[in-house]
This record gives structure tokens, C-alpha cells and sequence, in this order.
């Protein structure tokens, strides 16, 4: 018999890597990202001013550094991926501000990339 020792993953990842080192991390530039797989979503913030880092919460734009990173945060979805169950292409999603990897593209636009279990609801921004 061969007595290689193996290793064991840890279980609390599954083995998977350690994805916060990829927070905030340039995304390339020169490829698009046109297929998503498994039931990944991928969002951009939908509840940023126009400086694309405060946040807008009833009107009132906060600095980023007076929000709490667990805040409810609102994205509107570009892309899903084939195992996604009721997440679509244009939905407005809610979820926690701390799960996800964020991705900043082109432009300078902010995106993340999210499970749809993470995702809470789909929302809609209200009419006035």
C-alpha cells in the first residue's frame, strides 16, 4: 500500500481559499466578464453617490467611513449564474454590506460578487 499522508482541508472552508485577500482588488481590464458559474451573482451597488464610495441612505449622503461595513447595502444585478434560482438579470437585491467580494471594474465602477443564498430579498426603489 502507498503511505503518502494527505493532507486535510479544512472544513470550515471547504478547502476553498481564503477570498477577503481579493476585497477591493482591480478586477482585469482587459477581459469582460460574460458568464458567471454555479449560483454566483454579480451586482453593483445601487445605494452609492456619485463618488462611487459614500453611501446614500433617505436621501442623506454618508461617508463610507460612518457606516458600519454590516450595513444593509442594495445592489442591481448584471449578471447570474446558471444555478441561480430566483435572483435575475435587473432585480434590485438586499443583502449584508459585510458578505460578498467586491471588485472594482472599469471605470472605477464598484461590483460584488455574491452566492444567492446571501442574498436576503429583491427589492425595488420606491416611487415618489
Amino acid at each position: 500500500m502507498n503511505n503518502i499522508a494527505i493532507p486535510e482541508l479544512p472544513r470550515e472552508n471547504n478547502g476553498l481559499p481564503d477570498l477577503d485577500q481579493y476585497k477591493n482588488c482591480p478586477l482585469p481590464e482587459d477581459y469582460e466578464i460574460t458568464e458567471l458559474l454555479g449560483d454566483v451573482v454579480m451586482a453593483e451597488y445601487a445605494d452609492v453617490a456619485e463618488d462611487g464610495k459614500s453611501l446614500v441612505r433617505n436621501g442623506i449622503i454618508l461617508p463610507s467611513e460612518v457606516v458600519d461595513q454590516k450595513a444593509w447595502r442594495v445592489g442591481k444585478v448584471l449578471l447570474v449564474g446558471p444555478d441561480t434560482r430566483q435572483v435575475k438579470v435587473g432585480h434590485h437585491i438586499i443583502f449584508p454590506g459585510d458578505k460578498g467580494i467586491v471588485g472594482i471594474q472599469k471605470k472605477g465602477k464598484t461590483i460584488i460578487f455574491l452566492d444567492e443564498k446571501r442574498i436576503f430579498g429583491i427589492c425595488a426603489p420606491e416611487q415618489n
